[in-house]
């Protein structure tokens, strides 16, 4: 067995140190590319990004060293990192900017590029199907969706942006469905609770609704649209008091941001 193999079999048995001490002497006389890669995973693992990034930008890794600048939100560096990078894996991270950037049209424009050698890969789908959900494209959304559920069907996000295209679409009863799973899958899935608040009211069940508004601001305590809501419903059941009381929290909200 070589050294780097020895290290590798350190690093997946969890040993990291051991793992990290070696590759540092390996590194010391012989800095190859894959020393460098292992190096920047093993101390990604131990929680030190800016380490990690140091190697990965030795390896030439520029798609691993962008996915620590998403992580941290530092989205103008991750596309600059990447500016002439063209890589499956460089498009989904610049997909994934994108998206948290509310630009939905680059988003489809840069997993347009990529071909079918992602067909089986959920994150691809739930991307593209959360993108075209915003842009209104609702039977893309549901297709790519339901295609990502296929793939992966423990992810709660799938379902919750499914139910929203299902809303969008009047399928209510289906949505409802979906938003139970996510809820199922992430207990603590405020946006899943608001919109199951959102689901009951409009049927008129306001007591419902305040009960599932008042779980996701139990989640979010900073969660303004909930507020919102919920005081809508204290009126419609005649609960003036409590309404006022949400918009105070509200306004105090908002003020906070500014």
């Amino acid at each position: 067995m070589s050294q780097i193999d020895e290290i590798i079999k350190q690093y997946n048995s969890g040993n990291l140190n051991l793992a990290l001490r070696k590759l540092e002497e390996l590194v010391s006389k012989n800095p190859t590319k894959e020393a460098y890669e292992l190096m920047a995973k093993i101390l990604l693992e131990m929680g030190k990004d800016d380490e990690a990034m140091e190697y990965f930008e030795k390896a030439g890794n520029k798609e691993e060293k962008a996915r620590i600048l998403l992580s941290r939100g530092m989205y103008s560096e991750a596309l600059e990192e990447l500016k002439d990078v063209n890589s499956t894996q460089a498009r989904i991270i610049r997909a994934t900017i994108y998206l948290r950037k509310e630009d939905y049209r680059k988003v489809i424009e840069e997993l347009n590029e990529i071909n079918d050698e992602l067909s089986s890969n959920p994150l691809y789908y739930k991307i593209k199907g959360i993108a075209e959900y915003y842009l209104g494209n609702y039977y893309d959304a549901l297709r790519d969706l339901t295609r990502g559920i296929e793939l992966y069907p423990l992810d709660s996000e799938l379902y919750y942006y499914r139910a929203l295209v299902k809303i969008s679409l009047n399928e209510d009863k289906e949505a409802e469905n979906d938003i139970n799973t996510a809820i199922n899958l992430n207990p603590y899935y405020a946006e899943a609770y608001f919109s199951k608040g959102l689901l009951k009211e409009k049927k008129g069940k306001y007591e419902e609704a305040i009960a599932y508004y008042s779980k996701s601001i139990d989640i979010n305590p900073e969660y303004v649209e909930a507020y919102v809501r919920r005081a809508k419903a204290y009126m419609k059941s005649g609960m003036e008091k409590e309404a006022f009381e949400d918009i105070k929290v509200v306004r105090e909200l908002k003020e906070n941001k500014q």
